[in-house]
């Protein structure tokens, strides 16, 4: 019948974005979020369910503000039959961590510095383990990365 949670990270990292998709859409549902409260609210003005079972109940898109790890955590889960009844459903959390693509040095602002670590890392042929280096989100980290970026900067 409907469904709510708080989202919460900690450290604050993130900010909810937008909300979409899942069983929920495919049911009907109207999902409300607050960035600000982290609570999360989905219901059907026409009366209809999501039906019992698993799945993607909705696509929750956040950004970073900051780089690093987070906790992400569901909590104070509600979720009702279509009479208003609460059924039994517990929370769970998980850890991300990213920031800003491009955002080597992590200092929030993209510009010729992220550039010059980006070309720095590549040509030192290593291993690179920063998710941030990948700047299109191709699976490699190279030239396209410092194209990418570069047009990112000078939008």
């Amino acid at each position: 019948g409907g469904f709510q949670f708080t989202l919460t990270d900690n450290p604050d990292l993130i900010s909810i974005t937008d909300i979409s998709g899942g069983l929920a859409e495919d049911a009907g549902f109207t999902v409300s979020f607050s960035d600000e409260t982290g609570i999360i609210l989905g219901f059907s003005f026409e009366g209809e369910i999501i039906p019992e079972g698993s799945g993607l109940l909705t696509n929750i898109y956040y950004t970073y503000h900051n780089a690093g790890t987070t906790d992400i955590c569901m909590t104070d889960i509600i979720v009702s039959n279509p009479d208003g009844q609460g059924l039994s459903t517990e929370g769970d959390c998980t850890q991300i961590s990213g920031g800003l693509l491009g955002d080597l040095n992590e200092d929030g602002i993209l510009n010729i510095v992220d550039i010059v670590t980006l070309v720095n890392l590549i040509i030192q042929n290593e291993p690179i383990d920063n998710p941030l280096a990948d700047v299109n989100q191709d699976g490699s980290i190279n030239v396209l990365d410092v194209i990418s970026l570069v047009n990112i900067i000078l939008e």
